[in-house]
């Protein structure tokens, strides 16, 4: 059995023309996440304090009008797929004009969103006809008590179950993301994987990470959920070709459109396949969610560096990945870190 591995399957060729941005491991970095936002409407037990946390002051925010600017630097450097997060990203008023904005860009190939799902009804028609492709949703419980109990919040779980459906119906690919919590939701897990097989939905099951609230709670092993799963509705073949940008390993299961998905990055780590950077809402190119190491880019985009400039900050600091995560408290440098600041 294996669980984990990238997500789009063996290796594609670069397409001609490319650019082609590589680290130090030989690694193509063709994927970003955009954090727009650290505020949310939800506490999620594995995120945030129950009171939540002190939010960034909004001086320190990027305007979208500078996210754009290093969107279209990454772009011409070859990262042209970019996932729009948080916090919750429709928290920030004008996020749905940003991403029609960064759809609209030279070069990029997709824009997907991360959402809890609570917000984004009024937006959808508008998201969907302005070059969003997919739309995952944070979503951890079937019950509306559960779902309540984990993400601290009275917003409605059949409401965000309607926006999927609608979401679905306006032709936009739906995905779940579910961190399997032990005393939280283990035994709604394959309710919520039979949920989105019958929806022709993606769901990815989460391996707790000891980031932030994390570190306070207990994850259901990857093991024990595949096998369950697996008991449930036969055997899950293994799925190569492309599905995504992310690192799941997934299964179709048969007789169902939908799919799921294992991540695991602690027990089947994916460092080797890694692909990604993070952008946060404060400028800073993170280029693994484990580590400090990256850069910062608001400061010398405010104080007059030119594209070119930025364009080489970018390539230094993504050569100077980290080989993998080690997810110790020594490798923050110590700082402990909440994943609503860094897009997840």
């Amino acid at each position: 059995m294996i669980l984990n591995g990238p997500e789009n399957g063996p290796g594609e060729g670069m397409a001609a023309g490319r650019a082609d941005l590589r680290d130090g491991f030989g690694r193509r970095i063709e994927y970003a996440r955009l954090s727009l936002t650290d505020r949310c409407n939800f506490r999620c037990i594995y995120c945030m304090p129950h009171d939540g946390l002190p939010f960034i002051p909004h001086e320190r925010i990027m305007s979208y009008e500078e996210m754009l600017r290093l969107c279209g630097i990454m772009t011409s450097l070859g990262i042209t797929t970019f996932k729009v997060t948080g916090g919750e990203p429709l928290c920030r008023r004008g996020a749905a004009g940003f991403i029609r904005d960064l759809a609209a860009l030279p070069d990029v190939t997709e824009v997907t969103l991360t959402t809890n799902g609570s917000l984004l009804a009024p937006h959808l028609e508008f998201l969907a006809e302005s070059g969003l492709r997919s739309v995952t949703f944070s979503c951890d419980a079937m019950d509306q008590t559960a779902f309540a109990a984990i993400a601290r919040t009275d917003a409605s779980l059949d409401a965000v179950k309607a926006s999927m459906e609608n979401a679905a119906a306006l032709g936009l690919r739906i995905k779940i993301n579910t961190v399997p919590l032990m005393g939280y939701n283990d035994g709604q897990l394959v309710a919520l994987a039979r949920f989105a097989l019958e929806r022709g939905y993606h769901i990815r099951f989460i391996e707790l990470m000891p980031v932030g609230r994390g570190r306070t709670l207990s994850g259901v092993p990857q093991e024990e959920l595949f096998a369950a799963i697996e008991r449930e509705f036969g055997g899950l073949e293994r799925v190569y070709e492309r599905t995504g940008n992310g690192p799941a390993t997934v299964y179709q299961v048969s007789g169902y459109p939908g799919r799921v998905g294992f991540i695991a990055a602690l027990s089947e780590r994916f460092c080797t396949s890694c692909n990604r950077v993070r952008l946060t809402s404060t400028g800073f190119l993170k280029t693994c969610l484990c580590h400090e190491a990256g850069v910062d880019l608001r400061e010398p985009a405010r104080s007059g560096a030119r594209d070119e400039e930025l364009r080489a900050t970018i390539r230094r600091a993504v050569a100077e990945k980290p080989a993998g995560h080690s997810f110790s408290f020594a490798a923050t440098g110590g700082k402990e870190f909440f994943m609503n600041s860094v897009g997840g």
